[in-house]
């Protein structure tokens, strides 16, 4: 993993991911409960991922494992023996299909019937993390064409300088 946790987590315990198999019905993948085994609900730093050619995200912490049945609900045209492993920005999931062989896919909330593979695995999920750096954000001359800023979030950065 090139990514650093900022909160590691806690280590799950193999009774709760027992449980967790049971409620869903399906064993978990050995990549993910190895990684829940030691920071279940981690946050990780700011991160950065490939979704497509023009696409990115970046994983805002990953899901605890007593959390993930109700994140599931939120997930439209979930697979069957998926489940959501992490959120993203702007309230996207990551989820593991079993069904797959357990490959990761991105589930984007804008367009839910288009799910894009991630990785073939969860370890391998975790390897396609880099590290975000807000300085290797370049914009070119005209880029940006307008920006709206919500004027109650303006007036609180107004007040806060003066």
């Amino acid at each position: 993993m090139k990514i650093k946790l900022l909160r590691n987590g806690k280590p799950a315990s193999e009774a709760e991911i027992l449980a967790l198999e049971t409620s869903l019905g399906y064993r978990l993948s050995d990549s993910f409960r190895a990684f829940v085994a030691k920071h279940d609900g981690a946050k990780p730093e700011p991160n950065e991922f490939e979704i497509s050619h023009n696409n990115g995200g970046g994983v805002s912490r990953f899901i605890a494992l007593n959390e993930i049945l109700k994140q599931s609900a939120y997930i439209e045209n979930l697979p069957r023996r998926a489940y959501p492993v992490a959120t993203t920005s702007g309230g996207n999931f990551v989820f593991i299909d079993e069904d797959k062989n357990g490959a990761v896919f991105f589930w984007d909330h804008e367009v839910p019937d288009e799910i894009t593979q991630l990785a073939p695995s969860f370890g391998a999920f975790l390897d396609l993390l880099e590290p975000f750096d807000i300085n290797t954000v370049e914009l070119k001359p005209g880029q940006v064409e307008k920006v709206w800023i919500d004027p109650e979030f303006l007036k609180k950065l107004r007040g806060h300088r003066e």
